[in-house]
């Protein structure tokens, strides 16, 4: 679909879908028409109508309107409260500062030995050792 969507097209399936219950837009397009859907649940009686956005992961790139949004469980298996793995926060945190102070200093460590030591060479010593 990146190349309808890249020339101001629809994605195929918002553009076939028969229903209508898929819909392509900003975030704020599709929070606006969730909120919309979720208003005409809540007058048909599903009162724990809502959007699923959690917000324990920064938020989804796909929006449901649930009509038990209070048990998002019921509709397959969707987590009722996400979060993000420690070890993927740690990750993406403290430790990128980390790495990228070991690379320089690999880096360095690297430079200082091209320049103070130098490379390897062979002696004269050396190449008769392997002809012989």
């Amino acid at each position: 679909c990146v190349d309808r969507v890249s020339v101001g097209q629809e994605p195929a399936c918002v553009k076939t879908c028969p229903t209508g219950a898929i819909h392509f837009g900003t975030k704020k397009e599709m929070l606006e028409l969730g909120e919309q859907r979720v208003e005409k649940l809540k007058a048909r009686g599903f009162e724990h109508a809502g959007i699923y956005n959690p917000q324990g992961v920064g938020g989804t790139h796909v929006m449901y309107v649930l009509h038990h949004a209070n048990q998002p469980e019921l509709y397959h298996g969707l987590p009722k409260d996400p979060q993000i793995d420690t070890s993927i926060n740690l990750w993406k945190g403290a430790l990128k500062p980390l790495a990228a102070a070991g690379f320089i200093a690999t880096f360095a460590g690297l430079i200082y030995h091209y320049i103070g030591i130098g490379p390897n060479k062979e002696t004269d010593d050396d190449e008769e050792d392997h002809h012989e």
